[in-house]
């Protein structure tokens, strides 16, 4: 259960992050800060979605859901790269954090389709986007050292059928 649960939480913190730093992007450049989670829609409303700056839930909700479920899914590589130790070194998350976001930014503007890219760049100029990517892959290490740190201790294991006994 403890992989699934860093898999949450990494990816939740990431998300999250990367979608702060879009909005402050975008905000800096005088835009709306739905502008960039609109374009992550852009994959069933086409490039226009990009120019969309009003808060709605055709582009921001689904711009939004698309990001945190890509999250969740590259948070799922990232636990695979730590393991599944309950509490991995500090230069082993980072390590997986850079590797991962690394990754995702190759497949994301690299591989896939341009209409299955997360569509960023419709809103904002490519430097954005690197921030956002480094805020992402901050995200998914805070995410695991937050898992790690709010993980209840385990258990001692206890033979079944024996129970240690005071006298």
């Amino acid at each position: 259960m403890a992989y699934g649960s860093r898999v949450a939480a990494s990816g939740l913190c990431a998300g999250l992050a990367a979608v702060a730093v879009l909005v402050v992007s975008a905000e800096r450049r005088k835009k709306r800060p739905w502008r960039p989670i609109n374009a992550t829609s852009h994959w069933i409303h086409g490039d226009h979605a990009g120019s969309v700056s009003r808060f709605d839930l055709a582009h921001t909700g689904t711009g939004f859901a698309t990001h945190m479920l890509a999250s969740f899914w590259w948070a799922l590589p990232f636990s695979a790269m730590i393991g599944r130790s309950g509490q991995p070194s500090p230069q082993r998350v980072i390590a997986a954090a850079v590797g991962t976001t690394a990754l995702a930014a190759v497949v994301d503007y690299g591989l896939v389709p341009k209409r299955l890219t997360p569509g960023w760049e419709l809103a904002l100029p490519k430097s954005d986007l690197a921030m956002a990517y480094i805020a992402f892959g901050c995200g998914l290490a805070l995410g695991a050292f937050l898992h790690t740190a709010l993980r209840p201790a385990a258990e001692p294991h206890r033979l079944r059928g024996q129970e240690h006994r005071t006298a």
